[in-house]
């Protein structure tokens, strides 16, 4: 080996321990800037809190080994398609003392649709698919619990699943693997080559899946398509799934999706039902209050968030909700307004549901808080979505927010009374 390729694996050892050491770093207090306020970062139990003691219980459960699962569903918008947010805390929920990677959660090939998602995961694809998300009216077919669906004809489809793409990250493993979709006609065979031969997935008309077995844990798998000519196969997620007990993060995100956006979703509750989630994490909101202040109705707002949960909840009867505020953001050169009447309205609803509200917003320092993250490297230039760096800390704050009742007496309710509006006065810079 020449002292050029002795140099180069010198460097690629180098920036593999660094990437290694700095997935698993986390912002300590002191290191955070001014602008972030984490005392405002405590979690909000609204009405009897109820429905969280209930959360809470079944947690506890989990670490003393009663329990085998406790599932969580996040939904919302472009903040939980880019995927940092989200499998960040999904990661730290599965690396506490005494936890291992459980189920990974509901995936999608996003580069179908040509959209970003935090790569994490991988999946490559052959032949041509044709894509569309729950943000149109009228949606082009059937969608679930991913808001968003990919169709195909081609007879040399394929699919190829690598679930662990980074070598920092904790291990996800399957022995079952479920692809949601359906055919036009029946005559569709989803199979993988095990040993030179064909094995042809289990077919389950009444769940919207079509399941291989395996003997072992795997992370990868090809799933080839064998499509009759003149049929179809519409695909909207995947599910790796295994019996490892710990908590199972489920995420589903769409770039510009608001409340409206996951009702158009006509299987949700199908495919819910494969989670049955104990927390849903609701980070809908920025979407639907980027409108004018004219065109912002919380009445409607707070009407489709209800419909949403009452399905939820026919799912999950028991389940807990958590409302993530609006953050600060910008729109035509100002701060949206509109964020303070959201947040009253997550208020409303965590009431009215026993559920809490993590108080984004709050956190940020109210309205003109995304300049000052902006110009500290935690948000992007336009002021709505957050920097890589942004969302990891995010998760980390909602992570340390959740975990904090465990240790202490079980959760007791805060006052529901608005906060000080000093935050709603916090000036612009």
């Amino acid at each position: 080996m020449n002292s050029l390729k002795r140099t180069l694996l010198l460097i690629a050892v180098i920036a593999g321990c660094f990437i290694a050491i700095s997935a698993q770093h986390r912002a300590t207090p002191d290191s955070l800037p001014a602008c972030v306020l984490r005392d405002s970062a405590a979690l909000h139990i609204m009405g009897d809190g109820s429905s969280m003691q209930t959360f809470y219980a079944k947690v506890r459960e989990l670490q003393a080994g009663k329990r085998h699962n406790v599932n969580l569903w996040h939904v919302g918008g472009s903040h939980v398609q880019a995927g940092v947010f989200s499998h960040r805390l999904r990661t730290l929920l599965s690396t506490q003392p005494g936890m291992r990677p459980a189920k990974r959660g509901i995936l999608f090939p996003f580069a179908m649709a040509k959209t970003n998602y935090d790569k994490n995961y991988t999946i490559d694809y052959t032949g041509r698919w044709s894509t569309w998300r729950n943000l149109a009216k009228e949606p082009a077919g059937p969608l679930g619990i991913t808001g968003i669906a990919a169709r195909t004809t081609d007879s040399i489809a394929s699919i190829t699943l690598r679930l662990n793409s980074r070598a920092s990250e904790p291990e996800w493993k399957f022995s079952r693997l479920h692809l949601i979709g359906s055919d036009s006609a029946g005559g569709v065979r989803p199979y993988v080559m095990h040993e030179g031969e064909r094995r042809y997935a289990a077919r389950h008309d009444r769940s919207g899946t079509y399941t291989f077995y395996y003997n072992e844990l795997r992370d990868t798998a090809t799933i080839y398509f064998h499509i009759p000519e003149g049929e179809t196969f519409t695909l909207t997620g995947i599910i790796p799934d295994n019996d490892i007990p710990g908590f199972c993060y489920y995420a589903s995100g769409i770039n510009g999706a608001a409340v409206p956006s996951w009702l158009r979703c006509e299987d949700l509750e199908r495919d819910l039902r494969w989670v049955r989630p104990d927390l849903v994490i609701f980070a809908i909101g920025i979407n639907d209050a980027h409108v004018p202040a004219d065109k912002f109705d919380p009445e409607e707002f707070k009407a489709n968030y209800r419909a949403l949960m009452k399905r939820i909840r026919r799912v999950s009867p028991d389940c807990a909700f958590l409302f993530i505020t609006n953050n600060d953001s910008y729109r035509k050169g100002a701060p949206n307004r509109n964020a303070l009447r959201v947040r009253e309205a997550f208020r409303q609803l965590a009431t009215e549901s026993n559920g809490c509200v993590w108080d984004m917003f709050a956190i940020m320092g109210g309205l003109g808080g995304s300049t000052r993250w902006r110009n500290a490297g935690l948000m992007a230039r336009d002021r709505v979505h957050f920097s890589t760096e942004g969302y990891r800390l995010n998760g980390e704050m909602l992570f340390d927010a959740l975990m904090a009742p465990l240790n202490t007496e079980p959760a007791r309710p805060t006052p529901s009374e608005p906060r000080s509006a000093a935050f709603e006065t916090y000036p612009a810079e």
